[in-house]
């Protein structure tokens, strides 16, 4: 297939019918075996350009088919939401029972060992599709309740914190502490920067803590750290990795996962069942959550701070969202930061890459305590003391008010939707690699 006729088949993609959801989805099964299946032979002799508009059109294309039939798909998919999958159970079973939806499991494959500089960027589809999908009230709340359930491991994990106070996941630890439980990241080499090994082993320390009836109260804090500027000292987070972001080594599906998962576990529980389809009071599962600051908060650590309910730092660190620089959306900070902040402020941090140091007017806008390094300790002590002291159900029930207040579940949902779409573009545009190599390899 020569360049031409790529432009006559993107210039004609199906258009579904509400009527024919079995023919539309054969058409468009069919509209990409005679496209982006033959795609290979001639991907090295297009323009960047080129590949940029056949992606476009090939993402929008499924994406067109979940707006007619996006409800239709996913009840195949879950047995008429009966099962609640994880998100990448999800995508796994859409090959084999809605063909065309996504791209082929091989053609993800491929992209996913090349540098983001060279991926085709068959992940946008999944992108527009997610977003298409979470614009579906029943399909959103849904697959967001579904993200919400623990995870399989989580289980096994729960066993052995409970028989031994300490759970070693790699790069985090979980351990007791009286009746706190302190979820230490352990990534030292780079900063306890995010990437899907750290933030999943996170998620499922965080179930255990939601599940184990003697914790009352959840303590979030980095490890001792490796790096010559921080040797032997303690950095909370550093956000997203760059190096693996560039690297082409993070997944599209690492971003929705976290904040459908791992964020929205420390901020909404567990899923506490009930209909997620009706518009119910969440009876989650929660527990109060306390951040220990130390070093610095940068882009995914400062979004921790937003969904905690305590935050604790060391005299001296600051925090800083810089994703803008770098290319991308900020996860939820975007929802949540102009609460804390208000919207100029949140604008300049993340627009202009704006830094606030904790000890600042502005910084004490995000933190609550502001102690010396060598107090972290009795801080976290005492403010968790603090806590348990009145009970915890209250602050429980206050923080779900909070919360319905400032951001109930149709605004995530729609939030989300928002957010899976032009996060997709952001990552398979010309303007993350433009930043990341203005703003960060020459740091790097």
């Amino acid at each position: 297939m020569d360049t031409a006729t790529l432009q006559e088949w993107a210039a004609a993609p199906p258009s579904p019918c509400a009527e024919s959801y079995a023919q539309d989805t054969q058409r468009l099964a069919r509209w990409f075996e005679h496209g982006l299946a033959r795609f290979e032979s001639d991907v090295a002799r297009s323009t960047p350009e080129q590949r940029r508009a056949w992606r476009a059109t090939d993402a929008q294309a499924r994406a067109d088919f979940v707006a007619t039939h996006g409800e239709r798909a996913y009840r195949e998919l879950t047995d008429h939401f009966r099962r609640m999958h994880r998100l990448d159970a999800l995508l796994a079973a859409v090959p084999d029972i809605v063909p065309g939806l996504l791209p082929r499991p091989e053609q993800l494959a491929a992209d996913a060992k090349l540098e983001l500089k060279d991926k085709y960027g068959f992940e946008l589809s999944l992108g527009l599709v997610l977003a298409q999908w979470l614009a579906i009230p029943s399909v959103g709340r849904h697959l967001m309740a579904s993200m919400r359930q623990p995870r399989p491991e989580s289980a096994a994990a729960l066993a052995q914190f409970q028989s031994t106070g300490e759970l070693d996941l790699g790069l985090v630890a979980l351990h007791r502490h009286g009746h706190q439980a302190h979820l230490l990241l352990n990534n030292p080499d780079c900063l306890n920067a995010e990437d899907e090994v750290l933030v999943d082993a996170m998620e499922i320390a965080v179930d255990v803590a939601l599940l184990d009836p003697q914790v009352q109260v959840g303590v979030l804090r980095g490890g001792v750290m490796q790096h010559p500027k921080y040797r032997g000292r303690r950095v909370f987070c550093s956000g997203v990795n760059l190096t693996k972001l560039y690297r082409g080594q993070l997944p599209y599906r690492f971003y929705v996962e976290r904040e459908l998962g791992l964020v929205s576990k420390l901020w909404r529980g567990l899923w506490g069942g009930g209909d997620p389809l009706t518009d119910v009071p969440d009876r989650g599962v929660e527990k109060p959550w306390i951040a220990a600051v130390e070093g610095h908060a940068i882009g995914g650590g400062c979004q921790l701070l937003l969904v905690c309910d305590h935050a604790i730092a060391e005299s001296g660190a600051f925090v800083s969202i810089p994703a803008r620089a770098e290319g991308f959306i900020p996860g939820l900070a975007n929802l949540r930061l102009p609460q804390y902040l208000g919207r100029r402020l949140a604008n300049r941090l993340i627009y202009r890459n704006a830094r606030l140091d904790v000890d600042s007017a502005e910084g004490r806008l995000l933190i609550d305590e502001v102690v010396a390094r060598e107090d972290m300790d009795a801080a976290i002590d005492r403010a968790a003391d603090d806590m348990m002291a009145m009970g915890t159900h209250g602050i429980v029930s206050n923080r779900k008010a909070f919360r319905q207040a400032v951001e109930p579940i149709e605004q995530f949902r729609l939030y989300m939707a928002t957010f899976c779409r032009e996060q997709a573009q952001c990552m398979y545009g010309k303007e993350i690699l433009d930043n990341l190599e203005q703003f960060w390899l020459r740091r790097a």
